[in-house]
Order: structure tokens, then C-alpha cells, then sequence
């Protein structure tokens, strides 16, 4: 595995950990536990990927603890349901034997977590009569991820190597499914659930492998009057010496991390909004700081002028090859005053329904072609539809052979 799928299996897993800790309300949702379904499928099949496909390089450290992590999720999954009809049946010792947390595998060394994996495994086949939630299938589950493990626990980085399925990567097509998964709960937990927003937003998070920076605080900006996101509010944190300067997101976060313990300032300005000063706000490595501040506009800009028009529109638009007609997949659609690009879709669509209204230039790039810009007026509160035609470019001969 590269960098970018373990990293991408880690979200995956704190999601799966962040889903656990708040199923009471989740669950409530009955679309939520749809998709649930959905999203553990593919997490299933990305493990089962993993073990079965390697890539040439061979494997090293960290893909190993990956390999570690999936024998300790599927072995407990396992546990956890005999644990459960255990305890319904009144079988108490057996409970006891049954009732362990998946880092009673992933935080032990690996001799012991190869150990501890497989006395649970014989332990749950040799009480199947009892245990009759433990199927036969399920110990063959178990089976198949221990052997993964011993394969690999004592062999050195360049001699792990396991299997690649031929002339294919199904490691890439199951983080494909697992991201548009992921970006559908996202949208749910917008919808209904704003209070867990935040934390979700940390834990599902590409790039963030445990241990490697802790979230410290994590704020909020809206519009008093709509109550939208604001982006691009410049937070100027100081303690001290000590300063940093962030920029809330287009759906008005901002998130700084690792920040020294204390007592640290934060002031929060944008040229359409009233600077908001918040004093004293306690960081430590224990907890979050988690706000929502609500802006309110200026009634003139700081030049003096009236402020532009406010507001958000919807945009929406196709990007084609101005030549072929032919729509553009996979094209980057750059709006002035929305911080992340918008990736076309494969009928070359894009739309974005939350644009400021004072956003005045679109800009379009795509492989194989030129870059497109446009000058552009959005109206509040109304559809905006705007085509994005790309000239191709010509590449020219190709070189002669050697």
C-alpha cells in the first residue's frame, strides 16, 4: 500500500470509531443506517483488498499495522457478537472470556496480538454449540486475516510482499465507493446532526494518521443575517510570542492544530464583516475547543464604500470541448470566492448552490486543454448557469522514435 491508501484506510477507521461512539443518535436516521450498511460493505471489501493485494514495492512498516489493524476489527466483531448472546444466556464466565476492545489486539506488541487474535478464534470454535451467532464462515473469516498476520509479523520490510490481482487494483476501486460512501454521510450529518459536524469533520479527514497532530481548536463562522458559512476569515491567534494566522473554509471552519497549552487569543476579521475579538480561550492536548461565532456585516467596508451585494446563488453549468461539443470529466472549476475547487462530473457537469453573490470570476482547467476564465455576475437567491466551453490544445507531432 502507498501513503495515500493507508491514509485513506485510517479515515475510514476513524469513522468507523466516530459511527460507535454516536450510534444512539445516528441510528435515529433511518437513511443514516441505510448507508451505514452500505459504507461497512465497502470497508469490508477494502480490507479483504488489502490482504489479498500488495503493492510491488513490497510492504513496510506502516502498512503492516493496517494488515494489524483489520485482524483486530475482525476478530473483535466477532467476540463482540458471542459476548452479547453470551450475557443474554447467562453464560457469565464465558462473557468475561469474550468481552475485549479491539486495542486489546492493536495496542499489543505483535507476538501478542497474533496470540490473543488466535486463543479468541479457538476459543469461539470450540464453543460454536453455545455460541450459535458464530458461524462457520466467520471462523474461516478469522482464519484467513491471523494467517495474513503471522505471514507477515517477523518478515523484513523488503520481504513482505503478498499478491496483486492481475492487471487490476481493487485496493483504488474500494477507497473509490468508500469516498463517495463518506461524502454522503458527511451530507446527512450537515442535515441533521450540526452538533456533530465538527468532530466529523476532524475524524473522517484524509491525511491525519493518528498521533500525528491533535486538533485544538475547531470554530465556526456565520452570517448573522442568513446564517451561512463565511469563508476566508482570517483568525490571527497569538499567546505570547507565539502566533498563527488561519482561514475558515468555505463551510466556515476553521481548524488549528497542535497549538502549545494555554491561554491563546483569536481575532477574526473579513472585509464584509464587524472584527470579532475572543480572549482567553484554554488549549490543551485533552480536549477540543470547538465555537460557533456569528459575524456580523459592516455597513460600509473599510474604504469607506458601501458593501457589495450580499448573498448566495446557485451555479451550475456544463464544461465541453469547444471544438467536439464532447463534455469534459474530471475538469477543476475555480470560483474567486469559493475556497475549494468543483470537480466536473462525467457528463462534464458542475454546480456549487452556495455561492457568494460578490464572486466575480469563474476559471476552468482541464488535461489537455487551456485554461478557461470568465468575468461573472451572480444573482441572490437564483439559479446562475454558467458553461465553461475549453479550447484544445495541440500538442503537435508526436517525437520521432529514438
Amino acid at each position: 500500500m502507498n501513503k495515500y491508501e493507508i491514509a485513506h484506510y485510517n479515515s475510514y477507521d476513524r469513522i468507523r470509531i466516530f459511527v460507535t461512539k454516536n450510534s444512539t443518535a445516528l441510528n435515529a436516521v433511518s437513511l443514516f443506517v441505510s448507508l451505514l450498511v452500505v459504507f461497512n460493505g465497502d470497508l469490508t471489501a477494502l480490507e479483504n483488498a488489502i490482504l489479498l493485494q500488495t503493492v510491488e514495492t513490497g510492504m513496510d512498516a506502516a502498512d503492516k499495522e493496517v494488515i494489524k489493524k483489520i485482524l483486530g476489527n475482525t476478530v473483535i466483531k466477532y467476540a463482540e457478537r458471542g459476548c452479547v448472546q453470551a450475557h443474554l444466556l447467562g453464560e457469565n464466565k464465558m462473557e468475561g472470556n469474550l468481552d475485549f476492545p479491539v486495542s486489546y489486539i492493536t495496542k499489543a506488541n505483535d507476538k501478542s496480538a497474533l496470540a490473543r487474535s488466535t486463543d479468541l478464534k479457538v476459543y469461539m470454535n470450540d464453543n460454536m454449540a453455545t455460541l450459535t451467532e458464530i458461524k462457520a464462515a466467520d471462523i474461516s473469516d478469522m482464519e484467513k486475516v491471523i494467517a495474513k498476520f503471522d505471514a507477515v509479523m517477523n518478515l523484513p520490510g523488503s520481504d513482505i510482499k503478498t499478491r496483486k490481482s492481475e492487471g487490476t487494483d481493487q485496493i483504488s476501486v474500494c477507497i473509490a465507493k468508500l469516498e463517495t460512501d463518506k461524502a454522503l454521510m458527511g451530507k446527512l450529518i450537515h442535515s441533521y446532526f450540526e452538533s456533530l459536524e465538527g468532530n466529523w469533520i476532524t475524524e473522517s479527514r484524509i491525511g491525519q494518521p493518528k498521533g500525528m497532530r491533535h486538533t485544538s481548536i475547531l470554530y465556526k463562522f456565520l452570517d448573522a443575517d442568513t446564517g451561512g458559512a463565511v469563508l476566508k476569515v482570517k483568525c490571527a491567534l497569538t499567546k505570547g510570542q507565539l502566533s498563527e494566522v488561519k482561514y475558515s473554509s468555505r463551510l466556515g471552519w476553521m481548524r488549528a492544530y497542535s497549538l502549545e497549552p494555554g491561554s491563546w487569543n483569536l481575532t477574526a476579521e473579513n472585509d464584509m464583516y464587524q472584527t470579532v475579538v475572543t480572549t482567553n480561550i484554554k488549549v490543551d492536548d485533552e480536549h477540543i475547543e470547538k465555537k460557533t461565532i456569528i459575524l456580523q456585516k459592516k455597513t460600509v467596508t473599510d474604504d469607506g464604500t458601501t458593501p457589495v451585494t450580499t448573498g448566495y446563488g446557485n451555479g451550475f453549468g456544463v464544461m465541453y470541448n469547444s471544438v467536439s461539443l464532447e463534455p469534459i470529466a474530471n475538469g477543476l472549476v475555480f470560483l474567486d470566492k469559493v475556497a475549494e475547487p468543483i470537480e466536473t462530473d462525467d457528463d462534464g457537469s458542475w454546480g456549487n448552490d452556495h455561492i457568494p453573490a460578490d464572486c466575480k470570476t469563474i476559471r476552468g482547467t482541464a488535461d489537455g486543454y487551456a485554461n478557461y476564465f470568465k468575468n461573472i455576475s451572480i444573482t441572490p437567491d437564483d439559479d446562475n448557469e454558467i458553461d465553461l466551453p475549453m479550447d484544445p490544445v495541440d500538442d503537435g507531432p508526436p517525437a520521432p522514435d529514438a
